[in-house]
């Protein structure tokens, strides 16, 4: 049988003989000597439900996380398609949420695809009508003046080659504004890029006596050399056509801050302060200083795609004195 006291526990028992208590055998422990092993399981309690506290709390929380990350993600898909941004769809886990995510895209680009048509539609209209009425009025006056015949076919080929020239490019740039990422990407040097593109306009600077400089280093970054070379000798083309005879193109490429990044500088007349904020407009264009015709006025545009599906920006600034600066900034380090 167990007592207690104050001071200590008790353990008697009964002494018998011949069926009669003659006697009885006590044992005494003090209560200080159970400190410890009290103390040690009140500590032992306390740091399991410490424990299992903690377990239910990340639990919750991995739970909150598991239902609230894929809606996340979806918002920030939704904001990021919005502003017009280029991401694909997240990968989401829950079938609900990546179902209804999949409907709110997919409405999204219909509405956007309307709006593209939409707006193409009229751009194209208006653009399209300069080079169509030049034609039919240089087509009545053959009929009128045969004499001017040779001049008068060789505006026709020229407006019918713009014409043309707008077509591909619209074809080209929808192309690329279809794409939400590119589909392979490769490990490439831009100083291959910057070569090529040199090379294959040398022509038309020999012929408009323009020097080319380069200025490179082995810079790599993940891309397609095909479109970083299509877009870059559209720059090289702006710059060849608003360049004056005997000045210099310079051709860069290289890293900034650790950004890498593609340049072409010329030093040109400049853009009119009023033409700066409407050069990534679709078909604005300036007159050309020699010719003073325009061009198709989708060059930027199309490069600036190109820039979008490699997670770069395209700036274009005058220099300090006379000139353009175009440049492709590369908004991972490499």
């Amino acid at each position: 049988m167990l007592f207690g006291s104050e001071k200590g526990l008790f353990v008697a028992a009964p002494i018998r003989k011949s069926g009669k208590i003659i006697g009885v055998l006590t044992v005494i422990k003090p209560k200080k000597s159970l400190i410890p092993f009290i103390e040690s399981a009140r500590k032992k309690f306390w740091n399991l439900s410490l424990y299992v506290a903690l377990s239910i709390i990340i639990l919750f929380i991995s739970i909150l996380y598991f239902l609230f990350s894929p809606i996340r993600k979806l918002s920030e898909y939704i904001s990021a398609l919005r502003f017009q941004k280029r991401v694909p769809f997240p990968k989401i886990s829950i079938p609900e949420i990546r179902g209804l995510g999949e409907e709110m895209d997919r409405l999204f680009r219909e509405l956007a695809g309307k709006e593209y048509v939409e707006n193409y539609v009229q751009s194209m209209t208006h653009e399209i009508k300069s080079p169509l009425s030049s034609l039919l009025a240089s087509s009545e006056l053959i009929i009128e003046n045969p004499d001017r015949l040779e001049s008068l076919v060789s505006n026709i080929q020229l407006e019918g080659r713009r014409i043309q020239t707008i077509l591909e490019k619209l074809l080209e740039l929808s192309s690329l504004e279809n794409q939400s990422q590119l589909e392979k990407k490769l490990n490439l040097n831009l100083q291959d890029v910057v070569q090529e593109t040199v090379a294959s306009s040398i022509s038309e600077a020999v012929r408009k006596k323009i020097r080319f400089r380069e200025l490179t280093e082995t810079v790599y970054v993940e891309g397609n050399f095909f479109f970083l070379g299509m877009a870059l000798r559209n720059l090289v083309q702006n710059a060849l056509d608003f360049s004056n005879p005997g000045s210099e193109i310079t051709v860069r490429c290289g890293k900034e801050n650790g950004f890498p990044f593609l340049e072409v500088e010329d030093s040109g007349p400049g853009i009119p302060s009023y033409a700066l904020e409407r050069i990534f407009e679709k078909f604005y264009s300036l007159p050309r200083p020699d010719t003073g015709r325009k061009s198709s006025g989708l060059g930027l545009a199309f490069v600036r795609e190109i820039a979008k599906l490699h997670d770069a920006d395209l700036e274009v600034k005058n220099r300090t004195s006379t000139g353009v600066i175009a440049r492709i900034c590369f908004k991972t380090i490499f």
